[in-house]
């Protein structure tokens, strides 16, 4: 160990587990009933001692319980082996105390703890069954805690009476009484401690020398069947779950809307935004919608609707898988759910707000600038406007799920100015040089606001009125020529959109599983 800069490796310890059960290993593939599943948190919650706050929430709880609620939390699984690194960190010595306690429990009770502590005091230090030591790469200890300093007076340190061995160990490893550490690391290599995890690694010939070797490592009496489980579960290449696809898929979709009930901050901007956003554009271009004279202003307020709905979805959820990513890849790679389920649930659980807020936003703004009063209009102008906040929505999951969100905050903007470049607003589409021609092909704006215009002046339209003597684009048709549209097609607008949507839904899924490869 190094001067204060220890790593895992330079400061674990474990407890030996003792006699446990077959039975308390829980089958991977078994299916809880709720009664089940009530009287396995009731258990967690009395081994943990959590009784008196089950009816709090997480953020008021104390350090030393948000710990052991940490433990719970991976308890329910069951798992035969568990890590924790630096369970004690930020803990006060009775705080710390309480978890160690804890853990020494879990151990008693036939499981294999392994454990990170950050300068053990010596009541702490007691409670461990086994050590192991490590500085820069070398190994000066692994065994019994009782045996360590006995050892180190092989090797010529001598521990002072009523000292704290796991201070002396570090001020040992660290030079602080001495250099001379070739003799730990002899006999260290002598006693050869370990060799049987090195054999039990390379020679798994048959399940009965895993069972053998394995149960020298782990130091129980764990079952044929248990540790049967176990190398499965270790040597299988696909995963398995405890719980079905579907289950996981409700379990996950129940949690997204629990954790919007109880913090409806966001969903509130989100909405109240896209209401004041409408009034106001509904105020600015007020009765324009039936307006010849101001036929350039109303489809500058038909692109301001696709403009809005799509940046005012796409920035802000940039940020939830970078917020996420944490929470997701531990419970992912303890076995809790699988991507399939996490992926289809974050979308499943956003629909409520895809289609509320362009609803609201659209009820205002369309009504409010007297665009056309009718039914079927309206309704393609509706479903145009919730693919384009669907699409916003998926290419700020997309980009965050990549990329981080201060890079994602940037790429969502600069990736977007291209598309309304050739969307078919500020130049008509047969005005584009023939060489740049196909990126209109590929600007999700230009069939947005191909759908649009189509919306508002498509379908033999009446004409419009004019409060002027003369009137150039009182009839509808002629806007749709002045724009190049006239021969465009709503149906293939709409089918447009959704070829994007599904590109970046694959985009999504791609960038959720690169980043669980690579972390």
């Amino acid at each position: 160990m190094h001067k204060k800069n220890f790593t895992r490796h330079q400061r674990t310890v474990s407890f030996r587990s003792s006699d446990c059960n077959s039975g308390t290993i829980w089958r991977w593939k078994i299916h809880f009933t709720q009664h089940l599943v009530r009287t396995k948190v009731n258990e967690i919650i009395e081994l943990l001692g959590l009784n008196k706050v089950t009816d709090t929430y997480v953020g008021k709880l104390s350090g030393g319980e948000k710990k052991r609620l940490s433990i719970g939390v991976e308890l329910l699984t069951n798992p035969p082996f568990m890590f924790f690194d630096e369970p004690t960190s930020g803990l006060d010595s009775s705080s710390s105390y309480q978890v160690v306690t804890h853990l020494k429990s879990l151990a008693e009770a036939g499981r294999v703890i392994v454990c990170a502590i950050h300068q053990p005091s010596s009541r702490l230090f007691e409670m461990f069954d086994d050590v192991f030591i490590l500085s820069e790469g070398n190994c000066f200890y692994r065994g019994p805690v009782n045996d360590m300093t006995t050892y180190f007076e092989e090797a010529g340190f001598v521990c002072p009476k009523y000292y704290n061995r796991a201070d002396f160990a570090i001020e040992v490893v660290c030079g602080e009484r001495g250099d001379n550490f070739g003799n730990l690391i002899d006999i260290d290599t002598e006693r050869n401690y370990f060799q049987v995890a090195d054999d039990a690694t390379n020679n798994y010939e048959n399940i009965s020398e895993k069972t053998s070797m394995l149960s020298q490592i782990v130091g129980s009496s764990r079952t044929e069947t248990t540790i049967q489980v176990m190398l499965d579960k270790t040597n299988s290449k696909e995963r398995r779950f405890p719980v079905k696809l579907p289950t996981q898929f409700f379990i996950l979709i129940k949690r997204c809307l629990l954790c919007t009930m109880r913090d409806l901050h966001m969903a509130q901007l989100r909405t109240i935004a896209h209401i004041v956003v409408g009034l106001l554009l509904g105020a600015l271009y007020y009765g324009l919608g039936n307006e010849a004279s101001k036929m350039s202003s109303n489809a500058a307020c038909l692109f301001f609707f696709i403009m809005f709905l799509f940046f005012s979805n796409s920035m802000p959820t940039v940020h939830t898988f970078p917020v996420e990513a944490s929470v997701f890849h531990r419970e992912y790679l303890n076995n809790w759910y699988s991507l399939p389920a996490y992926y289809f649930s974050k979308i499943v659980a956003e629909i409520p707000l895809q289609i509320l807020c362009p609803t609201l936003f659209l009820c205002i703004g369309y009504f409010l600038t007297c665009q056309p009063f009718e039914w079927s209009r309206f309704t393609q102008f509706w479903v145009l406007c919730v693919l384009v906040t669907i699409l916003g929505q998926t290419m700020g999951l997309a980009i965050g799920a990549a990329f981080d969100a201060q890079l994602g905050i940037f790429l969502v903007p600069a990736s977007s100015i291209p598309m309304i470049l050739f969307s078919g607003f500020f130049l008509k589409i047969q005005d584009i040089p023939q060489y740049l021609h196909w990126l209109s092909y590929v600007s999700y704006f230009r069939y947005a606001f191909e759908g649009s215009m189509q919306c508002i002046y498509g379908y033999n339209r009446t004409d419009l009125e004019c409060s002027i003597p003369y009137c150039y684009f009182k009839s509808p048709s002629k806007i749709l020529e002045e724009f190049g549209m006239e021969e465009s097609d709503y149906g293939m607008d709409v089918l447009g959109l959704a070829g994007w949507i599904v590109a970046l839904q694959f985009a999504l899924y791609a960038a959720l599983k690169w980043r669980l490869k690579i972390s």
